[in-house]
């Protein structure tokens, strides 16, 4: 607990007044200063006695999110029971790396923060200084604040863009269910027709070509794959580029899931967490834009890790410091691959199946290597 300028006043003054009133024996002014001085001990007290035991801080909403470039409001709900005896004001407030904050207008029970998020992705914890006032001003303490638990998202701006429609063809793409048969499709192969089985599937427009009278069955009808699986594999630390280097990868990939989604297909975003590997599945935008969220928060693979994601993601997300390595761009080669520069990094090389991130572009060419469009 400390003085304020004001408390630092009326001790000097107080002091002043009950040396001048003894020496001039003026038992009114001397009255007056014990007066001040027991007023001021008073409302000591009552200040130490604040503290975070009888003062709850809370945020009002544990989750706020909006998109990048756009603005949120956290605001945090105070309670104490010092009531009016005590004033209390936000001194200071730290939120993560990454998001710009201003003060809104404050009262003594709401405290408003605008926040700007300068990236994509999931930014947790928060932290906060109040500063308390005693009924006078005489006096003030500072209180810490802490809140864990409190969870900023910034769902990538590309969620918001247009993008083109896509359609898939049926064409050699596999006997995964669909969600719709589509229009003329291919088959893979043609069978005799027997009694065993049902007329609804002969293949009318073949047996017309035919020379003689046999019936022709269409079967292994071929469909669309029902979900396409993105990876995201991140093998180096890149200290105060990681949360641009994960904006890409958030931007691009949500850029990509559009894509897979509007050809009507789910999407699987698939990232390591330690040593395991976590798939989020989306079937709409908003469980997309939770999906990436939940990516962001995902850390460095390690070598098994980075071997599965390879071996079950139809496209990869990675970046120039991990091709690097040249086994793992042997591998990362033979797949599509959405590639996230490095500031200082360069390529002597890019395969046909790979794409440099660029903000906003098109990404057909990269989905159609999975689903043909």
């Amino acid at each position: 607990m400390k003085l304020t300028a004001r408390g630092k006043d009326l001790l000097k003054a107080a002091l002043a007044g009950t040396i001048a009133a003894t020496v001039l024996d003026i038992n009114v002014v001397l009255a007056l200063c014990l007066s001040l001085v027991f007023a001021a001990l008073i409302s000591e007290f009552i200040l130490a006695r604040s503290s975070t035991d009888n003062i709850e801080v809370r945020p009002e909403k544990s989750h706020v999110s909006c998109f990048k470039g756009e603005e949120a409001t956290a605001r945090l709900v105070l309670k104490s029971k010092a009531g009016r005896f005590v004033s209390i004001s936000l001194s200071k407030f730290v939120l993560p790396k990454g998001l710009k904050s201003e003060m809104e207008n404050n009262d003594q029970e709401t405290f408003g923060l605008r926040i700007t998020p300068k990236y994509a992705g999931r930014f947790s914890g928060m932290s906060a200084q109040f500063e308390l006032n005693d009924s006078l001003r005489l006096f003030k303490k500072t209180v810490e604040f802490a809140a864990a638990d409190f969870t900023f998202d910034c769902y990538p701006s590309s969620i918001l863009n247009e993008s083109r429609t896509t359609r898939p063809v049926t064409l050699s793409i596999g006997e995964r269910e669909a969600r719709s048969q589509g229009v003329d499709m291919e088959f893979y192969s043609v069978d005799q027709y027997t009694g065993a089985t049902e007329m609804k599937n002969i293949f009318w427009k073949k047996v017309a070509s035919m020379p003689d009278e046999r019936l022709l069955l269409k079967t292994r009808a071929a469909n669309i794959q029902k979900s396409v699986s993105i990876a995201l594999i991140r093998k180096s630390e890149r200290g105060e580029d990681s949360l641009g280097w994960m904006d890409a990868a958030c931007e691009g990939i949500a850029q990509i899931g559009k894509s897979i989604l509007k050809m009507g297909c789910d999407v699987a975003v698939m990232f390591a967490v330690g040593e395991q590997v976590v798939t989020e599945g989306a079937s709409d935008l908003g469980e997309l834009s939770e999906a990436i969220m939940t990516m962001s928060t995902s850390g460095i693979c390690d070598p098994d890790s980075a071997s599965l994601l390879l071996s079950r993601a139809d496209i990869c997300v990675t970046g120039f410091k991990e091709v690097q390595d040249k086994t793992f761009t042997s591998t990362v080669a033979r797949k599509p691959t959405l590639l996230i520069e490095d500031p200082g990094v360069t390529l002597s090389k890019v395969g046909e199946l790979t794409v440099i991130y660029k903000p906003y572009q098109d990404m057909t060419r990269l989905v159609s290597r999975v689903a043909w469009i």
